[in-house]
Parts: C-alpha cells; structure tokens; sequence
C-alpha cells in the first residue's frame, strides 16, 4: 500500500490525513503506487509538499491504530480527489 508523507519512505516524518464529514481523521491508502502519484499531484498544484512512501499491507491497521486514525483504501480505478477546506 502507498501513502503520502512529509518525508519518502519515513512515516514517522509525518502521515498525510484529512477529516471526513464526522471530524474523523482519516488516512488514504492507496493499493496502486500510480493513483498515489496523481493524488499527489493534485495536492501539489495546491501547494502540499509530500512524498509517497510505502506500507506493508499487514502494517496498516497497526499504524492507523497507533495513529489513532482511521483509514480507507484506494483500489485501482478508484477516483479520488483530495478535499478542500
């Protein structure tokens, strides 16, 4: 799974979120490294810095748990846009 961060392959750099319409903060997952690539991109045009890095399918829950976050997944030809407040 792939994930934006503050720093590439450093999650501990900081994990990109957003708040879904319950003020849950929630992480995006993406299965497909390309889509983590256009969302990234989208997040660029409107001034984000981030890198895309890498979790271990099996690490997910963990990490959102620790997190306290809640998190979706991205499947291939999924089409999301990142919200703006």
């Amino acid at each position: 799974m792939y994930l934006l961060t503050k720093t590439q392959d450093d999650i501990q750099s900081g994990v990109y979120a957003t708040k879904d319409d319950d003020g849950t903060t929630c992480v995006q997952f993406f299965v497909d490294k390309d889509d983590a690539i256009t969302y990234n991109e989208l997040l660029t045009a409107v001034g984000y810095e981030l890198c895309i890095s890498e979790a271990p399918d099996e690490h997910i829950d963990k990490l959102c748990e620790a997190l306290g976050h809640a998190y979706t997944v991205a499947e291939p030809g999924d089409i999301v846009v990142p919200r703006m407040e």
